[in-house]
C-alpha cells in the first residue's frame, strides 16, 4: 500500500498543468497507471537476470533527463495519451498472446483503454502533443518492435520488452489535476495551514 501511495505522490508532485486534467479523469489516470504497473510485473514470466543477453538500449527519449524538466516536462504531459497507444499497440499482436495468458493480456489492455478514454474525454481542453515528442516516442516503440521481430518474439525479449515498459510507463510524466477555483480558494483558507 505505501509504495502506490509513494508513487501517486511522486506523480502529482512532479506533474505540471500545462495539460491538467479534472479531479475525476487525474484519479483514473493514476488509477489506471498503477493497474497497469501491476499488471506488467505479475506478466513476468522468467528472471530477468536469465534474458541479460538479450537486453538492449532502446533508447528511450524520457528515461535520460530530456524531458523531465521544466518547459519540456510540461509539454510531455500532453504526449501521455500516445504513449498509452503505443503500449497498447505493442501489446496487440498475435505474438504478445503466445506469450502470456490471455486473461492477464486481457486486464491489461483494458487498463490502457481505460487511461485513454480518461483522456480523450479531456482532448479538447488540453494542447495537442507536440510533434518531435510525439515522433520521439513513435521512434522509440518502432525500435522495440524491431527489437521483438530481430529475436523472434522469444520469451527473453518480451521479459526484456515488458521490464522496459515498467520503467518507461513508470517515469513519463502525466498530466496533473486541474484545480478548481473554488477548491483552490478553500484550500487556502484551510486552518490546517
Amino acid at each position: 500500500m505505501v509504495p502506490v501511495l509513494l508513487l501517486l505522490m511522486s506523480i502529482n508532485l512532479g506533474c505540471s498543468t500545462a495539460c491538467s486534467l479534472d479531479w475525476s479523469a487525474f484519479w483514473r489516470i493514476n488509477s489506471q497507471r498503477t493497474d497497469t504497473l501491476q499488471l506488467l510485473n505479475e506478466m513476468k514470466i522468467m528472471p530477468v537476470l536469465s534474458c541479460l543477453q538479450d537486453r538492449t538500449d532502446f533508447r528511450c527519449p524520457w528515461k535520460k533527463g530530456h524531458i523531465t524538466k521544466g518547459k519540456q516536462r510540461e509539454e510531455a504531459t500532453c504526449c501521455y495519451s500516445e504513449m498509452l497507444r503505443q503500449v497498447l499497440q505493442l501489446f496487440r499482436p498475435q505474438a504478445t498472446r503466445d506469450a502470456w495468458p490471455e486473461r492477464t493480456l486481457g486486464r491489461l489492455l483494458t487498463s490502457l483503454l481505460s487511461g485513454l478514454e480518461a483522456l480523450e474525454g479531456t482532448a479538447e481542453q488540453t494542447p495537442p502533443c507536440l510533434t518531435t515528442l510525439a515522433m520521439a516516442i513513435r521512434t522509440y516503440f518502432l525500435g522495440i518492435s524491431r527489437y521483438l521481430e530481430k529475436k523472434g518474439y522469444s520469451p527473453c525479449s518480451w521479459e526484456i520488452v515488458r521490464a522496459e515498459m515498467q520503467v518507461a510507463l513508470s517515469t513519463f510524466p502525466v498530466p496533473a489535476e486541474r484545480t478548481s477555483r473554488k477548491r483552490r480558494s478553500s484550500m487556502q483558507e484551510s486552518p490546517l495551514r
